[in-house]
């Protein structure tokens, strides 16, 4: 490619990309503060001794765009590796493509992964409409990650944090700004995230753990079976388990071949006394609290009975086995019994500055664009009258 060419793509691109980054919205983050009230909002306060739960991992890839992204299978291999598992739900979550098994109906649950930057800021879109392909490349600041957080729960059911901790993708100062998305994963091949969720509960952001292998090679028996969660509906129908993830009527458990040796029997909260049993092995259980600091402890056990502290914001479970772990979702402290809710809206006057800025750098480019192929044109009219005047004498 010649030197001269070579620098009018990069340019271009070069122009591209500030574009781009300017022409993104500005945001009004609500502040950082505890979760507060005198009622609590208990994500299990509908589980019954009848209710359904069902096993899911929602992260795994399979083979697309030619073995580019690095996945193995097609999508019917992948699912029937995790139904031999025993797992109920097992969609794949390709990057950029919404894949289903032939075999599917159309209410099985449909996942994606969005992104494709370098700092590994992913989403997983739950029951997608369709693809968003913005995405931005190079460094993300918090306006660009909210940007996408809100396309994507514009277009999808549910939002969730993909590997928070890989290539820290999501450092703890936008954990306790973002808002929008209804998860993040605290456990995967590719990252562990407990403290991530812990700092975004602090900030008073109401976001459940869940868990998902992440898989790109089902055959890998170091990469399937790990992580996966635990979630508490009616049917495996795509709409019913949306509707128990946003809920948080669900939990995160990390094990040993698709097997653990405890699972959550029932979970109640009267005023601010806890109590929780566990069917399977004796575990060691803890109660978690602000900071991730461990507020209470009863060892080798399968139930147990807690009051929760009165300065404590939200409160959340944990059990441990020797080959596995349970974590359970946060109950938080609220106004009015529901589920908190907070949006980071778009900030009009800044975003108009910024996008105003890059209408004016394309008109400064093109300009400096015409300028030049104007003095190209003038010089070679000159040359070739030049060349003529040569020629006559």
């Amino acid at each position: 490619m010649p030197t001269r060419t070579f620098g009018a793509v990069c340019s271009i691109l070069a122009l591209a990309l500030a574009v781009l980054y300017l022409w993104c919205p500005v945001h009004s983050f609500p502040a950082a503060q505890p979760f507060h009230g005198s009622r609590w909002y208990n994500p299990y306060a509908a589980l019954t001794p009848g209710t359904h739960w069902h096993k899911a991992n929602l992260h795994a890839h399979s083979r697309v765009w030619h073995g580019v992204t690095n996945g193995h299978g097609s999508a019917e291999e992948v699912i029937a590796r995790y139904r031999a598992l025993g797992y109920d739900v097992a969609p794949t979550s390709n990057y950029q493509e919404i894949s289903q098994a032939a075999s599917a109906g159309p209410s099985t649950l449909t996942v994606y992964e969005q992104g494709y930057n370098a700092r590994k800021v992913h989403f997983l879109a739950v029951a997608p409409r369709r693809v968003d392909w913005l995405d931005y490349p190079l460094l993300q600041g918090r306006d660009e990650e909210q940007h996408r957080i809100d396309r994507l729960a514009a277009s999808a059911g549910l939002v969730i944090l993909a590997h928070p901790r890989l290539r820290g993708a999501l450092p703890d100062a936008d954990l306790r700004a973002l808002t929008g998305y209804a998860a993040m994963e605290i456990g995967s091949n590719a990252s562990r995230g407990e403290h991530s969720w812990d700092v975004a509960l602090d900030a008073g952001r109401a976001v459940w753990g869940v868990a998902n292998d992440d898989t790109h090679h089902v055959d890998k028996p170091n990469e399937i079976g790990r992580y996966w969660t635990m979630i508490a509906a009616p049917t495996t129908e795509g709409a019913a388990l949306d509707s128990a993830l946003r809920a948080g009527r669900a939990y995160a458990v990390f094990g040993r071949h698709g097997q653990a040796d405890v699972a959550l029997r029932s979970f109640t909260l009267l005023g601010d006394t806890l109590s929780v049993v566990f069917d399977g092995a004796p575990a060691a259980l803890q109660l978690v609290g602000p900071g991730g600091r461990v507020l209470a402890t009863a060892l080798s056990t399968d139930s147990t009975r807690w009051v929760i502290p009165c300065d404590a914001a939200w409160v959340r479970v944990a059990a441990h086995t020797r080959t596995s772990h349970l974590f359970l979702e946060p109950v938080i402290r609220t106004e009015t019994g529901a589920l908190p809710q907070l949006s980071a809206p778009v900030a009009p006057l800044p975003t108009y500055a910024r996008r105003v800025t890059a209408a004016v750098l394309v008109l400064l480019v093109a300009m400096a664009w015409a300028a030049i192929f104007v003095g190209r044109s003038a010089t070679g009219e000159s040359l070739g009258a030049d060349e003529g005047m040569r020629s006559a004498a």
